[in-house]
Order: C-alpha cells, then sequence, then structure tokens
C-alpha cells in the first residue's frame, strides 16, 4: 500500500503518457529504472512519477524531450534547487561503508531540517530506491543493503513512538499480511496516518490471521489496513486471504483496505468486497 509503488497502467494514467511513450523515454534515455518483479512487470515508485510528471510539464512549456532531461538533470544536481540531494548522497555514502550511526544520524539531521513529510517523500523513499537498486545490480552485498533497511525501519518507528496523537483519536491497525515481511511500506503509511489525526498500531511481520483477527477484535480500530509487497501472500497464503476477507465482511463496521505491489498485481483474482483496494494514502480518509 506504500504510495510509491505503481504498475505501468496508473503511471500512463497518473501522467497521461502512453505506456508506449513511457517505455521508450526508459529504455531510450535512461531517466528512470523501475524495478521488475519475476514475472517482468515493471514497478515504479513515487519518485519515477514525479520525474515523469516533471519531463512533461517541460515538454508543454516547449522543450524537446531531450532538453527537458537536460534541464531536469540540472535541477536535480543542483544543491540550491533541491537541497535534500545532499542528505541522499550522503545517505548512500554511509551505506556503502556500512556506517549505521552515520545513517541514522543523516537521518535524525533531515527530519529536524525538513519535517516528517519531505524526510519521507524526498530523502527516505528516494535514498531506498536507490539501495535496492544497487542491491539488484549487485554493486552492494546484502549487508549492506541490510543495514539500510534496518537502520530506516527503526528509524520510522522511533518517530511514530515519539509522535503525539490525542488519546482518543480513531485507532488505525496496520498489518502485513500473512508471508509478507517488507515492514517498511507499513511504518511510512502509519506515519502518513497519524498526520491525518489517526493513533496508530502495527503487527510484526508475517502476522497469522488469527493474530491479526483477535488484535482487531481487542483493540476495535476504526480503518484496518493490510499490505503485501510481494507476491507470497497472494501465492503461498492465499487461503488466509479469504479467511480475512469472510473476517472483514463479518465486521463491516471496520473500515478494510488492502494495498501493495503485489496486492495490486492479485486483487482482481481473489473476488475481494469487504477488503478495499487502496492505491496510496489518500484512498484513506482524514480522521473526524
Amino acid at each position: 500500500m506504500a504510495k510509491e509503488m505503481y504498475s505501468i497502467r496508473q503511471v500512463s494514467e497518473i501522467t497521461n503518457l502512453s505506456k508506449q511513450q513511457i517505455r521508450k523515454w526508459e529504455d531510450r534515455y535512461q531517466i528512470i529504472q523501475p524495478e521488475r518483479l519475476d514475472n517482468g512487470y515493471r514497478i515504479y515508485t513515487e519518485y519515477e512519477v514525479q520525474i515523469l510528471m516533471q519531463l512533461k510539464s517541460y515538454i508543454n512549456n516547449g522543450m524537446t524531450i531531450k532538453q527537458a532531461i537536460a534541464h531536469y538533470s540540472a535541477q536535480k544536481n543542483s544543491p540550491e534547487a533541491n537541497p535534500t540531494r545532499n542528505f541522499q548522497k550522503a545517505l548512500i555514502q554511509a551505506g556503502t561503508e556500512g556506517n549505521e550511526h552515520e545513517i541514522l544520524h543523516l537521518l535524525e539531521k533531515a527530519h529536524h531540517k525538513f519535517g516528517v513529510e519531505k524526510l519521507i517523500s524526498e530523502i527516505i523513499v528516494p535514498f531506498l530506491h536507490e539501495v535496492g537498486k544497487l542491491w539488484c545490480d549487485h554493486v552492494w552485498g546484502e549487508y549492506q543493503e541490510a543495514i539500510c533497511s534496518q537502520t530506516v525501519r527503526d528509524f520510522l518507528s522511533h518517530i511514530r513512538r515519539r509522535f503525539f496523537v490525542p488519546d482518543d483519536a480513531p485507532l488505525v491497525l496496520g498489518s502485513c499480511l500473512p508471508g509478507e515481511r517488507h515492514e517498511i511500506p507499513m511504518q511510512i503509511l502509519l506515519i502518513q496516518c497519524m498526520l491525518r489525526g489517526y493513533r496508530t498500531m502495527m503487527l510484526g511481520p508475517s502476522p497469522a490471521p488469527a493474530a491479526i483477527q483477535s488484535a482487531i477484535i481487542l483493540k476495535k480500530p476504526s480503518i484496518v489496513l493490510l499490505t503485501g509487497s510481494t507476491n507470497i501472500a497472494f501465492t503461498e497464503f492465499a487461503q488466509s486471504i479469504h479467511t480475512l476477507e469472510k473476517f472483514a465482511q463479518a465486521h463491516r463496521h471496520i473500515a478494510f483496505f488492502i494495498g501493495g505491489t503485489g496486492t495490486e498485481l492479485h486483487y482482481g483474482q481473489f473476488q475481494l468486497n469487504a477488503m478495499r483496494l487502496a492505491h496510496s494514502i489518500d484512498d484513506i480518509p482524514y480522521a473526524d
């Protein structure tokens, strides 16, 4: 459900660029480099969607695509135009060195300088995207990727613990789907929910359906968020998805949302009705 992940169809709808044009810009100019799932589908981040939107804006103002890319690159590399870029570069350097303390220091400094929303959208999300690329390209080893991911995860958890929300605010319960262990998208999503006025609670990675159900019964949340960033929940734990759907049908007074990259790919195959598909935080209402 993390806001930064989109299929090429969704990117085409958001940007009003054809799929062919998006692939052409990617292959010819390498201005974006989306990840690919095991089935070959391209997966785009929010950061990459924003790049495409910016290029389109330049072109609408009379530039050729080559001019637009050159102009974007110049703006991107300007510290004055993009003050978060120095933090991104410093984080990559610290990750290359496996320096956990420096990563944490940079995140803390950026948090104080830019605030939580800008920290997430302009530093953490691009940083994690670059971390994933370096690991997939075998430039980094597993240790470097793990240090970066774990430090970011723990830092986001720390932000959530320190974030003040009134005790009487409605509760959002967030959980990975059974089999899913990617926690960072849910951490980001819950912080975004807190900015919308909710208290939050998060279950650990790969919970059993019974654990999710018992937490809902005990804590009585207003909203339940479930994420599947990979295919695992839908291929190896398919029965758990059906179990959770039946549970959601029996608790219609609670709003159930399900999302994530894996969910986007498999949602239509499961005929889910009580668990509504959410593409981003914008599908979650503000707290009353």
